[in-house]
């Protein structure tokens, strides 16, 4: 499975960026304790930008919509994404930039708090402001973390101009069946195609069962990613089971953002469905043997 960076069809990530504020802990806390962290970092994060940076350091060629605030944080992300190679042109920066609040323990868990900021000022005027961008994309993957209006007004919008849009459903939001009919590829987790489904999730059979619900919504591709178990890649032609590579977890921040990002840079390198998921499933091993979301992603040399 050889890549070559060469002139690729254009990835389109529209979303959140926040500031990652991460504290190292022994354990996840309980509720109402308090514990020490034994390191504190601030490092570039959230979903879209996450997202955008893989893309870019596998050799994709990506552009980014969304919203930064007129602060430090705002900055710093803008100047992130700059050296990745993203087009930042369909970034705005008003008010204040979006964090994250991380815990993450010594086996590599992590729960996380947002504050969304900037994040939640995406409009549908910033959509029309950077509708070129959208005419020349191939592929525009998608997260929950801007208003879900905006994310539907996106995906009417790409099934006009016939864009494949790949949608990560989190922070995990009831979709209609009129949203889902306009998703080519979706890629929950285990939990959110429980929540999105309603349905049990905890064997394999039981995974299926609810991915294919969803699939006869009008999705064309649907991807389960499951940790440490690896993904599950259902379409019209394949149901597969991905196995995960086996590696020690340090950090697993933004592991399933970098599986999203090398999925979409493989199909767009011209792999086939499978090719490009056991891709994904090599580069989100190799983030959460590092720290950090946007510092822990490996270039396409890496990989």
């Amino acid at each position: 499975m050889k890549l070559e960076v060469g002139s690729l069809k254009k990835i389109l990530v529209i979303g959140s960026l926040n500031m990652d504020l991460v504290a190292y802990v022994p354990h996840l806390p309980h509720p109402g304790e308090t514990i020490s962290s034994t390191k504190f970092q601030q490092n570039p994060g959230g979903k879209g930008a996450n997202q955008a940076v893989a893309a870019a350091k596998l050799g994709g060629n990506v552009a980014m919509i969304g919203r930064v605030g007129v602060d430090d944080h705002g900055q710093v992300l803008l100047n992130n994404l700059k050296q990745a190679g993203v087009d930042i042109t369909g970034i705005r920066q008003e008010g204040t930039t979006g964090m994250a609040f991380i815990n993450v323990s010594k086996d590599g868990e992590n729960n996380i708090v947002l504050v969304p900021g900037a994040n939640h000022q995406v409009t549908r005027a910033d959509i029309d402001a950077s509708i070129e961008l959208i005419k020349e994309s191939e592929f525009i993957i998608m997260q929950l973390e801007i208003p879900l209006d905006v994310v539907e007004y996106v995906l009417a919008i790409a099934a006009e101009h016939q864009k494949e849009v790949i949608l990560n459903p989190a922070p995990c939001q009831p979709l209609s069946d009129k949203m889902l009919r306009m998703v080519h590829t979706l890629i929950p987790n285990e939990t959110e195609l429980q929540q999105l489904t309603g349905m049990p999730t905890s064997t394999m059979e039981e995974l299926v069962k609810a991915a294919l619900l969803l699939k006869s919504s009008g999705v064309v591709r649907i991807i389960i990613t499951m940790g440490d178990k690896g993904s599950f890649l259902l379409n019209d032609e394949l149901q597969v089971h991905i196995p995960a590579t086996k590696v020690i977890p340090v950090d697993t921040t933004a592991a399933g953002d970098s599986y999203i990002a090398s999925f979409a840079v493989g199909i767009t390198k011209g792999m086939s469905d499978q090719e490009a998921a056991e891709f994904a499933s090599k580069v989100s091993s190799i983030v959460v043997t590092r720290e950090g979301a946007q510092p822990s992603l490996p270039t396409l040399e890496e990989v």
